[in-house]
């Protein structure tokens, strides 16, 4: 198998950069593999990279580089579609970079493409290709900047066949942001190979820990609680190995401290691994982790670890009293208790720093590369899998939907499932079966209201949402089902923007459905017909209920024919009487013997009424309140100073319209 991972670069310290290059290695053991990188701009990577792995940079930018490309005007250019962030005041991916990406993505004859950065995954999404298309979050997407979420959650990740996560927190996290890609996410921690060299024999009196210096990591902390460490064994020191925004605000704190002869910053080291094994405890203070690889680079050296209990990394590395010990997120009190126990304990900082280095194993290139691999298997088994569907609503309200078979079989496979679940996750799903490539969703007593999205599932398990190459719902423009006794239940499919079926279930007990709408000079005509009711009554009314103000109630006697069928004239002088600067007053049907139930426009094809069914706004004047002025002039010199009264006539338009919920409303406008 063929497998191109896309990177921004390999050029920067992160680990990012160290996972995807230690995971590209471990698969080169039986694929071909190559990194892909946006840019290059050092000769090296920071981290060792199997020979195996081929790198492929689209942009070289180093200045003494055969293949320069900082000549070319598009290197200097912003990119048109990679989602750069809006604080760059020069693009670190240019417009020359993304124009070769789109080349690469087109042309490769690779089986599987995996993006690991979320802006390079939002161009892979959109990417013509046959390949599979992964994603890998390295962070929490959850965090990531609103129009970052926006291309992902909206658009990217429903192109793609699997996405991959630190944690099982973060798979269920995601799940829940994005229900709609919830069946392809998958856990992945990072691949952490052991990279052999001395191991630490847990003498030596030095705490370790190491990251970026930033506010998260929280070596601020680390610093703190490492006073009191100090004070109880002055003969162990802290080390630290990074650089970053932190780094003078730490060396103050140091020397606030008085600890400059205990605590000192080491600056980057590489590999850390060798400085690692010089210590006999590992230290990650980080507030927020969603893997920490640092933590399992240290366990290889046989160290064990003390760690806050931060999302998600940590936990899901570490088992407590076994490998480390974990300590409640920010206490710094219980971090440096935790410290101090495996100090004067040596026989527990040793039996965990075994045991630590058991478990890294968990993370090494071979638990890795078949952890990744049964990934892409299963991505691909559901490919497999056919996808679409023809849909139609039958005469009777129900939903047919006919499988396609997938390009180059000859049919679909037996066994099928049609699951139809609640994308607000409220409701059990609910599995019909296929009858060879053909099920049906009954309207009555199956889905209840809301949103429901349509998955395939096959005998394994393995689950595929459906998309619709037809949606026909035409039978609902004029359906062959009646109002009746029993309420309203009716069925719409819809695509959404990807094509992805979906269909709106509308369930009520009592539904007055608006037929015909007309305006007069003096009233509006409302013409419809009553699901629900068993019997009808010339005390029943239709009432206009205040928005706001719901005890503020205007009731309109009700005409019925045929026991469902029903008119009511709207006054217009009763809805302006009531007019302040802006009102509105949503409708109802009132039955005797029956509760109130919405008058709006549920049975129809139009999944959005209030877009397309517009009415004609009658304008009527209103009178407002007297106004008095007293008398001036001769009649007041004369003697007649009685007021007089001035009317203040205004003009208000009456708005029928649909809300977002279908239901029938009346806004009142001052023109």
């Amino acid at each position: 198998m063929r497998v191109a991972f896309l990177v921004r670069d390999l050029c920067h310290m992160g680990g990012v950069v160290s996972a995807t290059q230690n995971l590209a290695g471990a698969l080169a053991d039986k694929h071909d593999v190559e990194i892909v990188a946006l840019r290059k701009v050092r000769d090296k990577s920071h981290f060792a990279l199997d020979s195996r792995v081929n790198v492929r940079a689209l942009t070289d930018l180093r200045a003494h580089s055969p293949a320069y490309d900082g000549d070319d005007p598009l290197a200097h250019e912003f990119p048109v579609r990679y989602p750069y962030p809006e604080s760059e005041k020069n693009p670190v991916v240019s417009r020359l970079a993304e124009k070769r990406l789109f080349s690469f993505l087109a042309d490769t004859d690779a089986d599987v493409v995996v993006s690991s950065n979320p802006r390079i995954t939002a161009l892979l999404a959109a990417a013509p290709g046959g390949y599979l298309k992964v994603a890998q979050e390295h962070s929490m997407p959850g965090i990531y900047t609103a129009s970052i979420r926006r291309l992902l959650f909206k658009e990217a990740y429903r192109r793609l066949d699997a996405i991959t996560v630190l944690s099982p927190e973060e798979q269920e996290r995601l799940g829940d942001l994005v229900p709609d890609v919830r069946d392809r996410i998958h856990v992945m921690p990072n691949c952490i190979p052991d990279p052999g060299g001395r191991q630490s024999d847990g003498r030596n009196k030095v705490v370790v820990t190491a990251g970026v210096f930033k506010p998260h990591k929280n070596f601020l902390g680390l610093i703190d609680a490492f006073a009191t460490v100090a004070a109880l064994h002055s003969d162990w020191q802290l080390r630290i190995y990074g650089s970053g925004p932190e780094e003078a605000a730490m060396r103050r704190r140091i020397q606030e401290q008085g600890l400059y002869n205990h605590v000192h910053l080491m600056g980057p080291a590489f590999p850390v691994t060798a400085e690692f094994a010089k210590g006999s405890i590992f230290v990650l203070p980080s507030l927020r982790e969603p893997f920490g690889n640092v933590t399992v680079e240290a366990m290889t050296r046989g160290l064990p670890v003390v760690s806050m209990d931060c999302d998600h990394g940590p936990r899901n590395i570490l088992t407590h009293g076994t490998d480390g010990l974990l300590v409640p997120l920010g206490d710094t009190d219980a971090m440096t208790a935790a410290i101090v126990d495996l100090i004067e304990d040596d026989g527990q900082r040793l039996r965990m720093g075994r045991q630590a280095r058991l478990t890294s194993e968990r993370f090494g290139p071979g638990p890795s590369a078949e952890r990744f691999e049964g990934i892409l298997t299963e991505a691909a088994a559901v490919r497999k899998l056919p996808g679409t569907v023809d849909c139609a609503v039958l005469a009777d309200g129900r939903v047919q939907l006919d499988l396609r078979p997938q390009e180059g079989e000859e049919g679909v496979p037996d066994g099928l499932t049609l699951l139809c679940r609640d994308v607000r996750g409220k409701e059990k799903p609910v599995a019909l079966p296929f009858t060879g490539d053909r099920a049906v969703v009954p309207r009555l007593g199956m889905l209840a209201e809301g949103l429901w999205e349509f998955v395939v599932v096959s005998v394994e398990g393995r689950e595929k949402p459906l998309h619709a190459e037809h949606c026909d719902s035409g039978s609902l423009v004029a359906p062959d089902w009646e109002a009746g006794t029993s309420g309203l239940e009716v069925l719409l499919p819809y695509t959404e923007e990807d094509d992805r079926l979906r269909v709106r279930s509308r369930v009520r007990v009592e539904h007055a459905e608006v037929h015909r709408i007309e305006t007069g000079e003096h009233q509006i005509f409302v013409e419809g017909e009553f699901w629900g009711g068993e019997a009808v009554s010339t005390r029943d009314a239709v009432t206009a209920v205040h928005r706001i103000d719901k005890h503020r109630v205007l009731s309109f006697p009700v005409v019925w024919t045929d026991g469902v069928r029903f008119r009511c004239e709207i006054a217009l002088e009763a809805l302006v009487a009531e007019h302040g600067e802006e009102e509105v007053w949503d409708i109802w049907i009132q039955p005797t013997g029956a509760g109130p139930a919405q008058v709006g426009k549920l049975v129809t094809d139009v999944l959005e009424p209030h877009k397309v069914f517009r009415y004609p706004r009658p304008v009527r004047e209103r009178v407002q309140p007297a106004v008095s002025t007293p008398r001036t002039g001769r009649r007041f010199l004369l003697g007649d100073r009685r007021a007089r009264t001035l009317a203040a006539p205004t003009r208000v338009e009456i708005r029928p319209y649909y809300t977002t919920a279908a239901q029938l409303a009346f806004k009142t406008v001052t023109l």
